[in-house]
């Protein structure tokens, strides 16, 4: 089933120049690996979707299992009012397939866990089980699911995921506010994706969450819009050609509201080229129910 944990983003803090994963139940910051993105993004909607108190979520459980040359730890165990073990969730990267191996490896940690439910999750899809002396049998999700998280988040919620950047100027705050709670609330259709890069281009955030957007069987588009700190304030689009990466957009938004140029930089077959734009012509902002459904049409354009 595809895991709730997709309308959810992990809490990231900046410190000394460096991005880390905030825990906000330890209060403790963590490296930015895959596995503890899926995790934390796992506990924002437990914390947010669900009835689940935070005094009844555990993390990474010290676990003993015959054989094993050290303990190993779960990555979230949910305790029943009585502080037994309910639900065991095993937390793996995004590109990572929930096949039998990696089912019969959560089984093992559950034989010590002893948890009534298992979940195998990559933060994309889900798979859930119970666990009784008969076996392990496929079931739907158990947790009293709260409908819809936010359609209209605040911007504090987006400055601390490293979408919107810290700014003095309201009109720009309040913009991108708008443009990420239409973006991530389906306004534009894409499946959502993080996407890790060694080093940046011109100091551009590029490691981030993005929408896939397929645009034939060849073509995808992947978009983002991103800022964090004091840094600037992107739309940034990586076209991917069979499977590997042709270019890039970056859109610098700031300069976008106050109608300055040139906003956009194309980089492409080594090449970087500048070129003006202006909200209507990037957004069609006039026509406010849908601004954004036009988007990917108008960034590929750019391209040619």
């Amino acid at each position: 089933m595809k895991s709730p944990a997709q309308n959810h983003f992990p809490h990231f803090i900046i410190e000394n120049g460096l991005k880390w994963l905030y825990n906000p139940v330890l209060k403790k910051r963590f490296r930015d690996r895959p596995e503890e993105r899926v995790r934390l993004a796992w506990l924002e909607y437990l914390l947010h979707q669900t009835d689940v108190k935070k005094s009844r979520i555990g993390f990474e459980n010290p676990v003993k299992i015959p054989q094993a040359k050290n303990d190993l730890r779960a990555d979230i165990i949910i305790y029943d009012d009585t502080m037994k073990p309910s639900i065991l969730i095993e937390c793996k990267a995004e590109n990572v397939r929930l096949n039998t191996t990696a089912a019969e490896q959560a089984a093992r940690y559950n034989q010590a866990i002893g948890a009534e439910y298992l979940v195998l999750t990559n933060g994309v899809e889900d798979l859930w089980f119970q666990c009784n002396d008969e076996g392990t049998y496929p079931v739907s999700s158990r947790f009293n699911h709260y409908g819809n998280f936010g359609a209209d988040k605040m911007a504090d919620y987006w400055k601390n995921r490293g979408f919107l950047k810290s700014s003095e100027n309201p009109e720009l705050t309040e913009f991108i506010t708008d443009l990420l709670n239409k973006f991530w609330n389906d306004q534009m259709i894409g499946n959502r994706r993080y996407l890790a890069f060694q080093g940046s281009i011109d100091g551009l955030p590029m490691s981030h969450y993005y929408k896939i957007i397929e645009i034939n069987d060849q073509t995808k588009l992947a978009v983002t819009i991103a800022g964090s700190g004091s840094s600037g304030q992107y739309l940034l689009a990586i076209r991917n050609e069979d499977g590997a990466a042709t270019g890039m957009i970056s859109v610098d938004l700031e300069m976008i509201l106050s109608n300055e140029n040139p906003a956009i930089t194309i980089y492409s077959k080594g090449n970087t080229e500048v070129r003006d734009a202006d909200m209507e012509s990037l957004f069609s902002y006039k026509s406010k129910k849908g601004y954004l459904k036009k988007l990917p049409e108008t960034l590929l354009n750019f391209f040619d």
